[in-house]
């Protein structure tokens, strides 16, 4: 695994992130799932993250906080929020924070591997 790109799945909902970390998985990719961006940050795998695939809203830090986060540290990392939320205006501030795509919840799976393997090519 070491060297191989890896996709980094953030979200408090542990169901939500196992399903995501199988799907990513089946692609043929390593994933590795946190509970929160807090344990993200802790981990030290943000340098060698090539996608994260993160929540809009957790407890502590927030999905678009970290996204500016990853954004500030001139990280080129791309980031995918995702949310359950129905906030009008919420995927113009996902987006303006620096994520390269916005998906609500149930994710349009089929949309979210074309998405993931567009920004994996990059």
């Amino acid at each position: 695994m070491a060297g191989e790109p890896l996709i980094s799945i953030i979200d408090d909902d542990q169901a939500m992130r196992s399903a995501l970390v199988r799907l990513i998985r089946s692609l043929g990719y390593v994933a590795r799932g946190f509970a929160s961006a807090e344990e993200f940050i802790e981990a030290g795998v943000m340098p060698g993250c090539s996608c994260v695939v993160t929540d809009v809203q957790m407890s502590g830090m927030s999905g678009i906080h970290l996204t500016r986060l990853i954004a500030g540290r001139q990280s080129q990392v791309p980031v995918i929020l995702i949310t359950a939320l129905t906030d009008p205006g919420l995927e113009d501030v996902a987006l303006a924070s620096g994520a390269v795509a916005f998906f609500r919840k149930p994710i349009d799976t089929t949309a979210f591997i074309d998405c993931l393997e567009m920004v994996m090519r990059a």
